[in-house]
């Protein structure tokens, strides 16, 4: 490849056609003027001359000539391109065409151009004068008309510039001085002038730097003086108009480099922004208004979900009440029948293991309909004083899970098995969210008397649309089959039951935090322990079983009876009292559900107890919120309460102690 010497006064353009000729291969010499351009070309000899034309001292004309004037043959005769922006290529073509300047390229042109003029004179080879290089005299009055022409349209574009930028400036809705680098303004528009309520000659100098507060003016100095690596800065500022009015001003002060990069000053504009920021004032306001009406409306989303997840659980808890009490019964029945010869064992055994696994999908959908009680904040609870600490450190510390629990932390009054599951969900979300691998930190800490426990993971994080949706049931993000869905929603309503708050805080690719708040529990002294009641009785009295669901009542008759009660049922609430009234002999106990259509179970509990107040009362029930207030405390006091779908045991075992307690009253 060939040797280019590229001259230019301006260091960036040099830049550029070295970069440009580069990537062709050409090696590329570099001359910051045409003196520097005659020296060198005396030392490396370059195969062609690219140069601008206007430069200060010896301009591109004047090299040309020099150079063909000069006595080493070898830099007199290389071929040379000009690469201007000033000249266009009949106004040098005189002095070209006399010096043997091969080719004029504008800057303005395809890059590709001054490649192809550069490989032109390459092909041609040193240049081969037919003529005597122009004597001095004739070659100074054909470069002196060319720089005066040049010159004269110069300060005419110049004149054309200044009169532009002064319309500009006039007509411009914002404040512009010009600044030099001592911080004096030697421009002023009227814009500015009209902002500070000043006349342009009191902001001239350093009168501008009344827009400023004291510790601006010394940032704005030192920008104009160059400390520091900034280029440009903002302020905002207020004045005082004479009459008294305020008004809110932004301003924004950049530097100005002259072309060889050099800092040569500032602008520095100036707009009156009171109006737009009282619009942003309103705006931020209605934007608060709005999230505020979105959180209303999304409480209000969830709640109506919480009820129908509620309502639906509880139908369903009735339905699995009888599909459970029903088989149960069925295999007590096939177990005798293999046990007495009655049934082949073969033929038993068959039916035992369907419905095995009858039993089993009733206990998988048992589990979803307390997880859809659980959001509902309506599954029945038991809430005793447990420390989250003692809680967390069962999970222990693994690659994944770290705790930071802090070892003063209060109790709280919750249900421990429900906070498990929560926390449990709160987990499992965490890992299933780091695909590759991460941690999970729980920490715990006391904030204004509340509990707060802290689940953050490491992993993909949510988008906010994912996030605004991450509470609502049956929502999930996984792949359909692999989730019911409901692991946040139940965590959600458990530590709402629980009277606390869940809230998620996540970005995408940084990860999520779960928070939750629980109330700290006041030191109290605590209740003996109730005393346990002698279950030395095994059945043979009498109850009263009331429920509307007739599957319900009837499957649960037959476990009472097959328990050695005798069984009085009822429909509905009506229906019992008169079977209280009518029956001859002692009624043990009233076993009575409690959402009933007209008067509900507990309606019916006070009315019985006042005709016989010795009736033990057994509340039977998936639904909470008739029994249970917000802080978990039984509304029926010294009633038992007995949690739907339930089995064989937990039925007899409720009963049995109920009436044991009873007996003890």
């Amino acid at each position: 490849m060939a040797t280019v010497m590229v001259v230019d006064d301006v260091a960036a353009n040099r830049d550029i056609v070295r970069m440009l000729l580069g990537y062709r291969g050409h090696d590329v010499i570099e001359a910051r003027d045409g003196a520097d351009a005659l020296r060198l070309a005396h030392v490396h000899h370059p195969d062609v001359v690219v140069s601008d034309v206007l430069m200060p001292g010896i301009d591109g004309l004047e090299l040309v000539h020099r150079l063909r004037s000069d006595p080493d043959p070898i830099a007199a005769q290389a071929p040379v391109i000009f690469y201007t922006a000033n000249y266009l290529e009949p106004e040098t073509r005189p002095i070209a065409e006399a010096c043997g300047v091969s080719q004029v390229v504008l800057r303005s042109q395809d890059p590709h151009t001054l490649l192809e003029a550069v490989d032109t004179a390459l092909a041609r080879g040193p240049v081969m004068l037919d003529v005597t290089p122009s004597a001095d005299e004739e070659f100074a009055q054909a470069h002196l008309h060319a720089v005066n022409a040049k010159l004269i349209e110069k300060v005419r574009a110049l004149h054309d510039t200044e009169r532009r930028f002064e319309a500009m400036a006039v007509a411009s809705p914002v404040g512009i001085g010009i600044l030099d680098t001592h911080g004096t303004a030697d421009y002023i528009n009227e814009r500015f002038a009209q902002i500070m309520q000043l006349p342009q000659d009191r902001l001239l100098g350093q009168g501008w730097l009344d827009c400023l507060d004291a510790g601006a003016q010394d940032a704005a100095l030192g920008l104009l003086h160059g400390a520091g690596d900034t280029a440009e800065l903002r302020f905002d500022h207020r004045i005082t108009w004479p009459d008294g009015t305020t008004r809110r001003l932004r301003l924004h002060l950049r530097q100005i480099h002259d072309d060889d990069g050099r800092l040569a000053g500032g602008v520095l504009m100036v707009d009156d922004v009171t109006d737009l920021v009282s619009a942003e004032e309103r705006l931020r306001e209605e934007t608060l208004r709005r999230e505020e009406d979105a959180r209303h409306r999304d409480a209000e989303r969830l709640d109506s979900l919480r009820r129908m997840a509620g309502g639906t659980a509880h139908d369903f808890n009735n339905i699995l009440g009888a599909i459970l009490g029903y088989t149960n019964l069925a295999i007590e029945t096939i177990t005798d029948a293999q046990e007495d010869g009655t049934m082949p064992a073969e033929t038993a055994e068959s039916l035992l293991g369907d419905l095995r696994h009858v039993v089993k999908g009733g206990e998988r959908a048992k589990g979803l309909t307390q997880q859809l009680l659980a959001f509902g904040r309506r599954e029945i609870i038991q809430p005793v004083p447990i420390n989250l600490n003692t809680l967390l450190q069962s999970f222990g510390e693994t690659a994944e899970v770290v705790l930071d629990l802090d070892p003063a932390l209060p109790d709280v009054k919750a249900d421990p098995a429900q906070i498990t599951q929560a926390l449990r969900s709160l987990v499992r979300n965490s890992v299933e969210a780091m695909p590759d691998g991460g941690t999970v930190t729980i920490t715990t800490s006391v904030q204004d008397e509340n509990v707060v426990v802290s689940v953050t993971d490491t992993g993909t994080g949510m988008p906010q649309n994912v996030l605004d949706r991450a509470f609502e049931p049956f929502f999930s993000t996984k792949p359909a089959g692999s989730t019911a869905g409901l692991g946040l929603s139940t965590a959600h309503g458990i530590i709402s039951q629980a009277g606390g708050q869940l809230t998620l805080r996540s970005q995408e690719g940084r990860g999520t935090t779960a928070t939750f708040t629980l109330p700290a529990l006041i030191t109290e002294t605590p209740a003996p322990p109730p005393a346990v009641p002698d279950s030395d009785k095994s059945g043979g009295e009498t109850l009263l079983l009331v429920d509307d669901e007739d599957a319900v009542l009837q499957v649960t008759a037959r476990i009472l009876t097959g328990a050695g009660y005798d069984v009085l049922t009822a429909g509905d609430a009506g229906e019992a009292l008169r079977i209280l009234e009518q029956h001859q002999g002692h009624v043990s106990a009233l076993v009575t559900d409690v959402v009933m259509p007209g008067m509900n179970g507990r309606q019916l509990a006070k009315v019985a107890a006042m005709r016989q107040p010795s009736l033990s009362i057994v509340f039977v029930s998936g639904f909470a919120e008739s029994l249970i207030d917000e802080n978990g405390n039984n509304l029926e006091p010294g009633s038992t309460i007995l949690a739907k779908p339930f089995d064989r045991e937990a039925l007899v075992s409720t009963v049995r102690g109920a009436l044991n307690a009873g007996a003890h009253r």
